[in-house]
């Protein structure tokens, strides 16, 4: 808990105060804002204004402090000053003060309001308002036993206490202690020490499970300054290693059993009346056996060679100290059970989807895709009625992946938009079939598992074993869906061949392959949708490069985006839709050419949108679009094939009718002499020309005789029986570009080409500057306006697109 107190934690804390059996506190009335303490408590000044929530707090600390732990009123002290300096010019104050007999400084109090808590910089308030002023006191002569920092937490009904403990004795300074950070947080009770006691499953110290946004900003926040401040550990090190622990931490909690100590915290020990910290050696190699079971469980690593040469840090990037704060941070709080105390829905996920923007550094190849961008994708390519097409036609989720997952924004953004909109805002549209109904209980069987449909048909690859392993951990926070995600060298590479594609139980769509009539490798054909941004001519490893040959046409081929094309084709079912984010480069290019005529063969064309050139700086220059396709039949690729055929024989007989017309114009050769041309005259000379040329010949031109048509048109004719005869040319000697334009005449239709200028957002150096929008509107909830009539952005216009079920 920590928002601000509200009415009915005051009105608990109230009853707390006046049930207690030694009035310590006289008067508490929260509404007219008064507060008066037992007159035996000393204090420098009279206090009788409620003033806030840290008074309130104080007004609890204090009556727990008398009934409960058994300190007498006569040896608490508030508000006692302290000056230092000659002249005394520096003066502070501590909150609380519980004195022993000898009248030195048992516990040294610095209260916070649970919101304070939570959310300002406890590492400075510590040192300023903790280690600074105890120095001050013993200065003045007295020694400090314990530093606590405390508020209140309330869950539900119940009170307890929110602070960490730090012996003085043993640390004077804060540098010391910030070193190794050890704590407790249980207070004494009539002075003795200070204990934790170990969080146990099912017990009464259980872990948190209703935790606020601010409380995890501020956890986020806190681990990004001290993981990634003050050291020269590569960033994505930092990164690797912060997700290696929340990963352990998941696994802990999973598969720890009621009335059993977790295994992911740092652990206190009472040894004859003092604490005993667990070595941060001993912690480490807890910590790593959890992760080892991690890898086989969540990870699908079977090589027990490679799960004994793992660990959870590398401990000459990520010191062990760092290790013991990371845990302390995270031990508390169940990342598994855990949602928001408002709403219950992601909280998690968006925790760790901040520390993925903040820690992980982009580099050649990994461009992470704006949400705005994912988002956009996701209306156009209209998987919300696919969906429901699915849903009410053969009750299942349409299936689908991300070949090259990245940091998982496509696959997180597809959970939370099946969710939101089949489960929710058009929930309505759902057939009310009881086999579907049947099936929508079990997809979304309670508000807290709401994603459980997505460990069935959500799948991803990564091959940065790291980012792969980021991407697992946001799946799982987001409400899981993480079953079907493969990673690093092994399996995360997205071009391996299918049945390398293994995990440990469960049904898996991706290692199924079969053989094509349409097409010469292996195909999968199991995915409904693909939404991804493969990664830009990116060297390929070698255990890829030897099992191309094999599995894709065009294996000799460097660019890496090219190949992925061609998985897509292998992955989707017939009429399956991409939506993928290319370099412009794959549309214009002429290197690209036989790629494009890949497209044209196995897929439709739906859309192409150009984004600005500033979609993914400074991260890249690249200038990309993002092509929108929907894989043709086995009969629509038949019919392509056999128009291919036909033209290519069409176009033979007439390229060798043209080659003779020109040498017979211009090398003035006697036509009778040549085969192929005896019994025409001129006309069928020009007639011949004039199909040729195609649409470049001008009707003007009817007039003019075959020697000028010629002459006018050598160039172009020359270039059209120019030959073809690199790997795209199937079906022998042919000029590609002239067959191209006549089967796009006969196999017709419209393609959606649109350029955005503005896309919501620009990168600056303070961070990204929200922007006018023009792929979608939203209202003023932040959803995306759909199919209500108005047109002003692309996405208004993509939505009239007609895609095939």
């Amino acid at each position: 808990m920590d928002a601000y107190l509200n009415e009915e934690q005051k009105e608990l804390i109230k009853q707390y105060i006046e049930n207690a059996q030694i009035k310590a506190v006289e008067l508490f009335d929260y509404v007219q804002k008064k507060v008066r303490y037992s007159s035996l408590i000393k204090t420098s000044e009279q206090i009788n204004v409620l003033n806030g929530d840290e008074e309130i707090v104080r007004a609890y600390l204090i009556t727990k402090l008398v009934n409960e732990l058994g300190y007498s009123m006569e040896k608490i002290e508030l508000e006692r000053e302290y000056t230092a300096g000659r002249p005394h010019t520096n003066t502070s104050y501590c909150d609380l003060i519980v004195h022993d007999i000898s009248n030195n400084d048992f516990l040294f109090f610095e209260l916070k309001s649970p919101h304070d808590y939570h959310c300002l910089p406890f590492d400075q308030h510590i040192e300023e308002q903790l280690f600074k002023v105890s120095g001050m006191a013993k200065q003045e002569g007295t020694t400090v036993k314990y530093l606590v920092y405390y508020t209140i937490d309330i869950i539900g009904n119940l009170l307890k206490d929110e602070c960490i403990i730090i012996d003085n004795e043993r640390y004077e300074i804060f540098s010391d202690w910030k070193d190794e950070r050890n704590f407790t947080d249980e207070l004494p009770s009539s002075y003795g020490i200070s204990k934790k006691t170990a969080y146990i499953k099912g017990s009464t110290k259980d872990l948190e499970t209703n935790f606020t946004p601010s409380l995890l900003n501020k956890l986020q926040e806190d681990l990004h300054n001290v993981l990634w401040g003050g050291g020269s550990t590569d960033d994505n090190e930092v990164f690797a290693s912060l997700t290696n622990l929340i990963l352990t931490k998941i696994e802990d909690e999973d598969i720890t059993e009621d009335g059993n100590e977790y295994g992911f915290q740092c652990l206190v020990y009472d040894d004859n009346g003092s604490e005993v910290y667990e070595s941060s050696e001993i912690l480490f190699e807890r910590i790593n056996g959890i992760y080892r079971k991690a890898l086989q469980d969540r990870l699908n690593i079977t090589d027990q060679n490679v799960i004994d040469k793992s660990y959870v840090i590398d401990t000459n990037k990520f010191s062990l100290n760092k290790l013991r704060y990371t845990v302390q941070q995270l031990e508390k709080y169940s990342f598994v059970d855990g949602k928001n105390s408002v709403s219950g829905k992601d909280i998690l996920g968006d925790f760790f989807e901040a520390i993925v923007r903040t820690g992980f550094k982009q580099s050649k190849g990994q461009f992470f895709t704006p949400i705005n961008v994912v988002k956009f994708m996701l209306w156009a390519v209209q998987a919300d009625k696919l969906a429901l097409h699915r849903i009410n036609n053969h009750q299942e989720i349409p299936y689908l992946i991300d070949s090259s997952a990245g940091s998982g924004s496509f696959l997180i953004e597809y959970m939370k938009f099946i969710t939101e909109n089949i489960n929710h805002r058009f929930k309505d549209k759902v057939s009310s079939k009881r086999a579907v109904q049947n099936k929508m209980i079990e997809w979304f069987p309670t508000p807290n598992r709401e994603n459980s449909w997505a460990q069935t048909f959500v799948y991803g690859s990564e091959l940065n074993f790291n980012l792969g392993t980021a991407v697992k951990v946001n799946m799982i926070l987001h409400g899981d869906g993480s079953a079907n995600i493969f990673v690093g060298g092994q399996k995360g590479d997205g071009l391996l061949p299918f049945s390398m594609y293994k995990k440990n139980g469960g049904v898996n769509e991706l290692d199924k392959e079969s053989n094509s009539d349409v097409y010469e490798k292996k195909v999968n054909e199991h995915f409904d949708l693909i939404l991804t941004n493969p990664p830009f001519s990116v060297e390929l490893d070698n255990e890829t490069q030897r099992s191309l040959q094999d599995n894709y046409i065009f294996s000799e081929n460097e660019c890496s985006e090219n190949l992925f094309i061609e998985r897509y084709y292998q992955l989707l079912k017939p009429n399956g839709r991409m939506a993928i984010v290319l370099p412009e480069s794959i549309f214009d290019t002429t290197d690209n050419r036989y790629i494009r005529l890949f497209l044209y063969k196995y897929f439709k064309i739906k859309a192409i949108v150009s984004l600005p050139q500033i979609t993914f700086q400074p991260y890249t220059s690249t200038k990309t679009s993002i092509l929108f396709a929907q894989k043709k039949t086995n009969d629509e690729i038949k019919s392509y094939d056999n128009e291919w055929k036909q033209l290519a024989s069409s176009y033979s007989a007439l390229a060798l009718q043209v080659k003779n017309i020109i040498e017979v114009v211009i090398e003035n050769k006697n036509p009778s002499r040549i085969k192929c041309l005896s019994g025409l005259n001129q006309d069928d000379y020009k007639n011949i020309i004039i199909k040729f040329l195609l649409d470049k010949f001008e009707e003007c031109d009817l007039n003019l005789s075959i020697n000028e048509i010629v002459n006018k048109y050598i160039v172009d004719l020359e270039k059209f029986l120019k030959l073809d005869s690199d790997s795209v040319n199937q079906y022998g000697n042919v000029n590609i570009g002239w067959i191209f334009r006549q089967i796009s005449k006969k196999i017709n239709y419209e393609i959606r080409m649109c350029e955005a200028e503005l896309i919501g957002y620009k990168r600056t150096t303070r961070g990204p500057k929200e922007t006018p929008n023009e792929l979608y509107r939203q209202d003023e909830k932040g959803n995306i306006l759909v199919d209500d009539g108005i047109e002003e952005t692309i996405l208004d216009y993509l939505r009239h697109v007609e895609w095939d079920y």
